[in-house]
C-alpha cells in the first residue's frame, strides 16, 4: 500500500500561526499524557502489576511451564524476548513524546518536524500492540516476534556488510536467531517460490514483520482516523506536503501552523492511549480510570486549543 500520496485536503480548523500560547498548551498536554502511562501501569516494572491471575501474561507463563524440557526453557526464553522487545519499542515511543514536547516550544516555532515525531510514537506504539495483543493466542504472539526478529537480524547483517565487516561476522546475529528459533521449533513458512514469509508455533502463522498501516488501522483509537496516513507526507519528506509551508512563509523559508501540531498532538496522544490499554489488557492491570482522565482531557484540550489558536 502507498502511504505516502495525499487523500486530499486536511481540516482547516487550525490554520492559523503557531503561537507561544498553544505550543504550551500542547506541550503541557503530551507531559500529562506521558505521566499517565507511567503512573497507571508502573511501565518500567512490570512485574509490580503482574497481579491478575487471568491475565493473557499469566495463562502464557502457565502455558509455557506445561511444555517439557528443553522445548519449555527455549520457549520461555522467546517469551522473555517477546516482553523485552515490547517494553523497548514503548520505551522509545514515550522518548520520542518527550522530545516532541521540548520541538514545540523551539523558536521559531517548528515546521514539520512534530509530524514526524509523532510517526515515531505511533510506529513505538503499534510494535508493542502487536505483541501485547490480548486477542491473539501464546503461539501466534511466538510467531509474530520470530518474524520481527529474524527480520531485524537480516537488517542487522546488511548494516554490517555496509560498514565492511566481514560476512561470517556480519552474519553471527542472523545465525544465532536461526539457531534460537529451531530449537524453540518454530516452523518456517515460505512461499510457492521458495521464499521465506514468517513463521509459525503449531497452527499459528504470522508474517515475517509488522505491518504498520495495518495494525495503525486496527490498534488506534477509532476517534483519529486515518492517523498512519495523517504524518506520512511529512515524515516522507513529500514535497506535495511539505510545500505548504513554503506557501505560508511567503517569499523564503518555512513556516509552520498550528494545523500541524494539532495533527501531531493528537496521534500522540491516541499513540499513548493505545499502549496504556494493550499493557493493562495483557498484564490484568485496571487501566480503565488512567483512560477515562486521558479522554476527559483529551476532550478538554481540544476545546482549549481551539480557543487559543483562533483567540481575537
Amino acid at each position: 500500500m502507498n502511504d505516502v500520496m495525499p487523500e486530499g485536503e486536511a481540516i482547516r480548523l487550525f490554520t492559523v500561526p503557531i503561537t507561544p500560547d498553544f505550543a504550551t498548551a500542547a506541550a503541557s498536554i503530551l507531559q500529562r499524557f506521558r505521566e499517565h502511562a507511567d503512573d497507571s501501569l508502573r511501565l518500567k516494572d512490570p512485574e509490580a502489576f503482574e497481579q491478575n491471575t487471568n491475565s493473557p501474561f499469566r495463562r502464557e507463563n502457565a502455558e509455557l511451564d506445561a511444555l517439557s524440557e528443553p522445548l519449555r526453557g527455549e520457549r520461555h526464553n522467546l517469551h522473555g524476548l517477546l516482553l523485552e522487545t515490547a517494553c523497548l519499542t514503548k520505551d522509545n515511543a514515550l522518548d520520542h513524546v518527550r522530545a516532541l514536547e521540548h520541538d514545540l516550544l523551539m523558536q521559531p516555532p517548528p515546521v514539520w518536524s512534530p509530524l514526524t515525531l509523532s510517526r515515531v510514537v505511533m510506529e513505538g506504539v503499534l510494535f508493542s500492540e502487536y505483541l501485547l495483543d490480548s486477542t491473539i493466542p501464546l503461539n501466534r504472539r511466538l510467531a509474530r516476534l520470530a518474524g520481527v526478529w529474524r527480520t531485524d537480524a537480516v537488517y542487522a547483517r546488511k548494516q554490517a556488510e555496509a560498514h565492511g565487516q566481514a560476512p561470517a561476522e556480519a552474519g553471527q546475529m542472523l545465525a544465532y536467531v536461526d539457531d534460537a528459533l529451531q530449537r524453540c521449533q518454530a516452523k518456517e513458512r515460505h512461499n510457492a517460490k521458495g521464499k521465506l514469509i514468517g513463521y509459525s508455533f503449531g497452527s499459528e502463522p504470522a508474517p515475517l514483520d509488522i505491518n504498520i498501516t495495518e495494525r495503525a488501522t486496527v490498534a488506534m483509537p477509532d476517534w483519529l482516523p486515518a492517523p498512519y496516513r495523517l504524518t506520512s507526507g511529512a515524515a516522507h519528506n513529500r514535497p506535495w506536503m511539505i510545500g505548504r509551508a513554503r506557501d505560508l512563509a511567503g517569499e523564503e523559508g518555512l513556516a509552520g501552523e498550528a494545523a500541524t501540531v494539532m495533527a501531531a498532538v493528537m496521534v500522540s496522544m491516541g499513540a499513548i492511549e493505545t499502549v496504556v490499554r494493550v499493557f493493562g489488557e495483557y498484564f490484568g492491570a485496571d487501566v480503565s480510570q488512567a483512560l477515562q482522565m486521558m479522554e476527559e482531557q483529551r476532550e478538554e484540550f481540544l476545546y482549549e486549543a481551539i480557543a487559543i489558536a483562533h483567540r481575537r
